[in-house]
């Protein structure tokens, strides 16, 4: 058990953070910090997120897609920016998942309810329909089960959100085709030796798995060029950098059916 004193040896301003929160040793129960997290994060102001855009295309359609209450876990949620949007600008009650340790001190910084684990594992013990959204930003193609964890999200929520980088754009072709090497772009910075990316996915890819699923699209974007568009079909598929689909597996309820 960590007590009050042993707070000092934490890095800087993790002590003080937990202080704040009232948490004076580290047996608190996952739902207390949880639920203490929440608290905190409702008490700030909401200004800097006012009058900030999202870091990411995808973070504004994502607030609109949720509700006042609304439950949200984010699968690999880096440093919580979308969740503490969320919970600022849309009332939700959020939740992440964090493998990468500076992240989630940042998130903790941030007073992120965050767990440190691997989303993979978290989703197989996660209860059924514990969650109204579940939101999987530019992580699918970094896991090493990608289906599992879609069904995964399905399962524990109802309704996912699911982005990734396109890999049959134009500029992946040509570079592969023609110069004879692992393309890197905006959308795909890395080179071969350091990439996340494992599982390399197309848009066509993604909406064959949806059939093969029985899995349904409620809304689809792409990123073309920097602006955002309705997906439209397979021409998206060579001009898109990046995609973002909406989903709901045939047996799940509309989101808040049965709270």
């Amino acid at each position: 058990m960590m007590m009050d004193e042993d707070f000092n040896k934490l890095p800087s301003g993790l002590g003080e953070f937990f202080r704040s929160l009232g948490v004076r040793s580290i047996d608190s129960t996952f739902d207390q910090l949880r639920d203490l997290a929440n608290r905190q994060l409702s008490l700030g102001s909401s200004g800097h997120y006012e009058s900030h855009a999202p870091k990411r295309w995808e973070d504004s359609l994502i607030e609109g897609l949720v509700k006042t209450g609304d439950r949200v876990l984010d699968l690999g949620c880096g440093d919580g920016e979308l969740l503490v949007r969320l919970v600022y600008r849309c009332g939700a009650e959020v939740q992440g998942i964090e493998t990468n340790e500076d992240l989630v001190i940042r998130c903790i910084e941030r007073g992120v309810p965050v767990c440190h684990d691997d989303l993979e594992q978290m989703l197989s013990i996660l209860p059924d329909r514990s969650f109204d959204i579940a939101v999987m930003e530019n992580t699918l193609q970094t896991l090493v089960h990608p289906l599992d964890a879609l069904r995964g999200m399905l399962r524990v929520a109802r309704i996912g959100v699911v982005s990734f980088p396109n890999f049959a754009h134009w500029s992946v072709r040509l570079t592969f085709g023609l110069g004879g090497r692992m393309p890197v772009t905006s959308s795909l910075p890395y080179t071969w030796y350091d990439t996340p990316n494992i599982h390399l996915c197309s848009i066509n890819d993604f909406t064959d798995w949806v059939v093969a699923d029985d899995v349904e699209v409620l809304e689809s974007w792409v990123l073309v060029e920097g602006k955002v568009e309705k997906f439209n079909g397979d021409d998206h598929n060579k001009t898109a950098e990046q995609a973002m689909f909406v989903i709901k597996g045939k047996d799940s309820m509309p989101a808040g059916e049965d709270r």
